[in-house]
């Protein structure tokens, strides 16, 4: 790959420490929201239907 300049291009620099600690709890967080949005919505679609779901034939 080659820069703007026409000169070989330097590969990326490797993460430090800080860095994938970083990027480690933005993904905790990421999937904590996530798994949240899916519980809310479970719990919506069950407030929705109502109590009337227990009683459906099988």
């Amino acid at each position: 790959m080659m820069s703007e300049d026409g000169k070989p291009a330097l590969p990326p620099a490797a993460f430090s420490p800080e860095d994938m600690a970083r990027r480690r709890r933005r993904n905790i967080a990421l999937a904590l929201v996530l798994g949240g949005l899916v519980v809310f919505f479970f719990l919506v679609t069950l407030v929705k239907t109502g109590p009337a779901i227990l009683n459906r034939p099988l």
